[in-house]
């Protein structure tokens, strides 16, 4: 089966405050995200139209059995286009996994992104270009050249660290949230998703971390952190500030063991405290 002959469908939401149509094609891992405010049979059946009149009619459709799947309006659609409609059995959601995965890794993908200044659309628009960019690993080429057969031209050539791919049994920094140490060295072991990876950062502890939670081993944030592997820190020595030398330390501490030469004077005079005399009425 080729490209766009069979196509899964989902709802993720509310997220951000929006709901979103998922369309993913089964033979390119294609994606195509819309926002969207109501999620009625017309306003799918609307989206859908416009995304069949750009890329065709697929033969088959995959959806759960969600009330706008269900409804007659789109049973109508569908047949009057010849499209087959497959929907999942109920409460076995593994037969749209496809979709439920891709939602897994979208919500994961923009939760990432919340300290960009950017809006919606265009973290949105970066999610999906990275994401038609990157191989699949079911496919092992990205949805771009399996749709278009050829790779899609951005404005940065696609680089391990643009993309954010790594290798399995390669040594990485991941983000850490245990504690004050912001990143800890991992070795990658299993790259679960085009986005998804799993990371060892001890013999019996494994990290699932999407691929914006990780850099490469050599990688400092913006405040030149050095990544701790030891939960060691060095301190560092301003060269514009003078330093104390060992004897001068030493001349310190014993400065503060010698006694004073002068008592310290009281400020205040002392209180002279009478016992209370008690009326005898």
């Amino acid at each position: 089966m080729g490209p766009w002959k069979r196509i899964h469908i989902d709802f993720a939401g509310p997220f951000l405050d929006q709901m979103f149509l998922i369309i993913i094609d089964a033979h390119s891992k294609w994606p195509e995200v819309i926002p969207m405010k109501s999620t009625t049979s017309t306003q799918t059946i609307r989206v859908l139209r416009t995304i069949f009149a750009r890329a065709g009619l697929p033969e088959q459709i995959v959806s759960d059995n969600g009330p706008q799947f269900v409804s007659a309006e789109f049973q109508t659609f569908t047949k009057m286009n010849g499209i087959t409609h497959i929907k999942s059995a109920p409460y076995h959601p593994a037969t749209n996994g496809l979709a439920e995965r891709f939602v897994q890794t979208f919500k994961q993908s923009l939760k990432a992104m919340r300290g960009e200044n950017a809006d919606l659309n265009k973290k949105l628009a970066n999610f999906l270009l990275a994401y038609r960019n990157t191989p699949h690993t079911t496919t092992n080429e990205t949805p771009s050249k399996q749709v278009q057969d050829k790779q899609m031209k951005i404005a940065i050539k696609p680089t391990k660290e643009t993309l954010r791919q790594f290798t399995e049994g390669e040594t990485v920094a991941v983000r850490d949230y245990r504690g004050p140490n912001k990143w800890t060295s991992g070795l990658v072991t299993k790259r679960e998703g085009p986005l998804n990876y799993q990371v060892e950062v001890s013999p019996n502890s494994i990290w699932k971390r999407h691929a914006d939670q990780i850099r490469n081993s050599d990688f400092n944030d913006k405040q030149g952190e050095e990544i701790i592997n030891d939960k060691t820190v060095e301190l560092e020595i301003n060269p514009d500030e003078p330093t104390e030398q060992p004897q001068d330390l030493q001349q310190k501490q014993q400065d503060s063991e010698l006694p004073l030469s002068e008592p310290i004077q009281r400020r205040y005079p002392l209180r002279t405290r009478k016992p209370v005399t008690k009326l005898n009425l």
